[in-house]
């Protein structure tokens, strides 16, 4: 009986000594062990990210780059998963123009001391958009077909060629009043009264978007504050300037005074606003605060349109 204890016993130590072993050998190694290499960084404040950050989940570990090497070949990319070929010519992205490009870099501070006034008054004119104009932009753009809707426009921008004119001769751009003329010209006759836009898709002359606004600004007239106007919307005391100016020049105006030009400027705000009533309520939709959000559009527009 002491026998078989003996060996239970002798059996049982070889166990415990076998498993204890077995337990420490990885520490053992790993302490006497020379690593060359970097141990990756699982990084736990986002203070600590560096130029090469490991992201560890319970089940995969992904490299996390901050900034995409350059590859020795143009037409690859460097990836932390190897050499990818792209598909995309690196020419083509040179060709994508951004409209503001450049322009924030000297934009001024637009002074907003009415803000105040313009956020009611911005509320009032969303209101009446909301219940009046956008309702009824969308069912003219569900009734009247686009081709049309697009002809319509061709006028409203043909029969602007006077303000066009005369804002381009100011700034002393011959070449915008060239194409002016020419478009006129050509528009007016060809494009039956400027309903088709001969000029531009024919003879690839491009429109010009020039106002007495834009006139001054290219003589270093400053916008003034900002300015909500009721139902014309976003403004500055140049811009209302410069609108006043150029009703004095339409031809509404000097032809069709009253309750026809009045017409007519409905016509061309319900007409312009069936092209961008669905952008307008993604903005809607999408900004934080939309009044920041139009203010600082309104601004950056203005400003890229005189830097041009």
């Amino acid at each position: 009986m002491r026998i078989m204890n003996s060996k239970k016993t002798s059996k049982g130590f070889l166990l415990s000594v076998f498993f204890l072993v077995f337990w420490l050998a990885p520490f053992s190694l790993v302490s006497g062990a020379d690593f060359d290499s970097e141990v990756p960084n699982f990084v736990t404040d986002i203070t600590e990210i560096g130029e090469n950050v490991f992201a560890q989940t319970s089940e995969v570990t992904i490299k996390l780059e901050k900034r995409i090497p350059r590859s020795t070949d143009d037409s690859s990319i460097e990836t932390a998963q190897g050499i990818v070929k792209s598909s995309q010519d690196p020419q083509d992205y040179e060709d994508m123009e951004d409209p503001f490009a450049g322009d924030s870099e000297d934009l001024p501070i637009m002074s907003d001391p009415l803000e105040g006034y313009n956020r009611w008054m911005f509320g009032v004119n969303e209101t009446i958009y909301d219940n009046v104009l956008e309702p009824v932009a969308r069912g003219y753009r569900d009734t009247i077909h686009e081709n049309l809707r697009i002809a319509l426009k061709n006028v409203f921008s043909n029969a602007m060629a006077p303000v066009k004119l005369v804002s381009s001769l100011i700034q002393l751009d011959f070449e915008k009043s060239g194409r002016v003329l020419a478009r006129t010209l050509i528009n007016t006759t060809f494009g039956i009264g400027g309903l088709a836009d001969v000029a531009g898709e024919e003879y690839d002359i491009q429109d010009v978007n020039e106002d007495f606004d834009q006139a001054m600004g290219y003589y270093g007239v400053p916008t003034g504050p900002y300015v909500v106007l009721p139902l014309f919307g976003p403004s500055t005391a140049r811009n209302i300037i410069g609108r006043a100016a150029d009703s004095f020049m339409s031809p509404t105006f000097l032809f069709a005074p009253g309750a026809v030009s009045v017409g007519l400027s409905v016509e061309e705000n319900i007409n312009d606003a069936s092209f961008i009533v669905d952008d307008k309520k993604q903005l809607e939709e999408s900004a934080l605060d939309e009044y920041e959000s139009v203010r600082d559009f309104f601004h950056q527009y203005r400003h890229g349109l005189v830097k041009k």
